[in-house]
């Protein structure tokens, strides 16, 4: 979204293909699954940059000779179309859930397993079986596959309710593998989306380690450009270093870059925004996460806008613009939704060139959600998934809210449309 110093907001254009792939299809080692993505394009070499579209404007670095971004990277791979689920795949799905729950139910934790990794081949993807699959994994001790599981599940499930329970499921590997921080961080945004007791008891367990459990952003200390991207992948990057990979583009002011980086594996990348700092260069904010597990349904893309400039107050003020798109299939019971969500990021220079750029506001200012049917079924083949159909539908959801600067160095986060979080609204102080 597009914001003026007025209240007044107006949405982006929709993503031009380029653009995203100037910054993420070099990273996007898709996993080969369902759906028949192409073969991804090569990944940069760490620490390698890449220009943005129309990088080379007046007052800021030119692009590497010949690096036209819109023309020189290989548009993303078409949004492979959904996979009709068979109503024996359905069946043969409900059959292991529920036979994975009583095997739970009943402590039989390696029963428990092996029905709920069946009822995901029956139906890969589905975020139910895979949070009930990362407790079955931490209950038996089999930390890494409830890590994997959990994580996945987080990714794939909009549901508050399966979202949260996944959290919590991945709080409790990180505190059974010794990291309070982890853990309490993965239990505060479980209790984001669901209030729960259990959790809350948890969290509180955790005492002081728990009241460090606000992550700092990575690579925060000044450092040469030339050591951002070895900084990232060393800690945030995948364990696997042949996973590793990492660029830095170009953004409409040269104070300021991007870094995109590989996170778990090729399939999921971070966003992070880097400022030239007195010292060097280092992490000022979070941009935004990608994740394209080329298989279940999950399709994202997602787009830097332009960022804009202004001063303030007599500070210089950077108005940073995201935009992502999300959809997922969830074939096995015939329904899809989708996800529009544009960002801002502000970012001050309090003083002249020898202070520091931070970036005290990250907030959603236009969020919309569509959940409807999928079109592939008729009810009748839906009967055994009957009870997990979500009812009402369609549903849609739509909220927008304004920033406007004062020169006091307030911003006023204001609701314009729907119900966006309370916790994002208000006067939040910048400098």
């Amino acid at each position: 979204m597009r914001l003026d110093p007025s209240p007044v907001s107006t949405p982006l254009a929709p993503p031009r293909p380029a653009l995203v792939a100037a910054a993420l299809a070099a990273l996007a080692a898709l996993a080969g699954g369902c759906g028949g993505r192409t073969s991804p394009t090569p990944a940069p070499a760490a620490g390698s940059e890449a220009p943005t579209a129309g990088s080379a404007r007046a007052g800021e670095e030119p692009a590497p000779p010949g690096a036209d971004a819109d023309a020189a990277v290989e548009p993303p791979a078409p949004r492979p179309p959904p996979v009709p689920v068979t109503r024996e795949a359905r069946a043969e799905y409900k059959r292991r859930l529920l036979a994975g729950r009583k095997a739970a139910k009943a402590a039989r934790w390696p029963q428990a397993i092996t029905e709920l990794e069946a009822a995901l081949a029956a139906i890969p993807g589905d975020e139910r079986a895979l949070s009930e699959l990362s407790w079955a994994a931490l209950s038996a001790g089999d930390f890494e596959r409830a890590r994997i599981a959990g994580r996945l599940s987080v990714r794939a499930a909009t549901d508050p309710a399966v979202k949260a329970a996944s959290l919590y499921n991945l709080g409790r590997v990180e505190e059974a593998t010794g990291h309070a921080a982890e853990a309490a961080a993965r239990y505060r945004e479980s209790l984001a989306l669901r209030p729960n007791r259990t959790v809350e008891e948890r969290l509180a367990g955790l005492g002081a380690a728990g009241a460090l459990a606000d992550a700092a952003l990575p690579c925060a200390t000044p450092m040469p450009e030339a050591r951002l991207c070895a900084c990232l992948n060393a800690s945030g990057g995948p364990e696997d270093a042949a996973d590793a990979a990492c660029a830095l583009q170009l953004t409409d002011v040269p104070e300021l870059k991007l870094a995109v980086f590989n996170t778990y594996g090729a399939s999921e990348q971070r966003a992070l925004l880097v400022a030239r700092q007195p010292g060097g260069w280092s992490v000022v904010a979070h941009v935004e996460d990608l994740y394209n597990p080329g298989m279940a349904g999950i399709f994202e893309e997602w787009e830097l806008g332009r960022v804009r400039t202004e001063t303030v107050g007599g500070k210089r003020v950077y108005r940073v613009i995201s935009r992502k798109l999300r959809a997922d299939t969830d074939a096995g019971i015939d329904e899809a939704e989708n996800e529009d969500t544009e960002r801002l990021v502000v970012c001050v220079r309090a003083g002249d060139a020898g202070t520091a750029i931070t970036c005290p506001l990250r907030v959603v200012t236009s969020y919309e959600y569509v959940r409807d049917r999928l079109g592939l079924a008729e009810d009748g083949e839906l009967a055994d998934v009957a009870d997990l159909r979500t009812r009402g539908l369609p549903i849609r959801a739509r909220t927008q809210v304004s920033v406007e600067l004062g020169a006091d160095g307030t911003a006023r986060v204001r609701a314009r449309a729907g119900r966006p979080d309370p916790a994002t609204l208000g006067d939040k102080q910048l400098w």
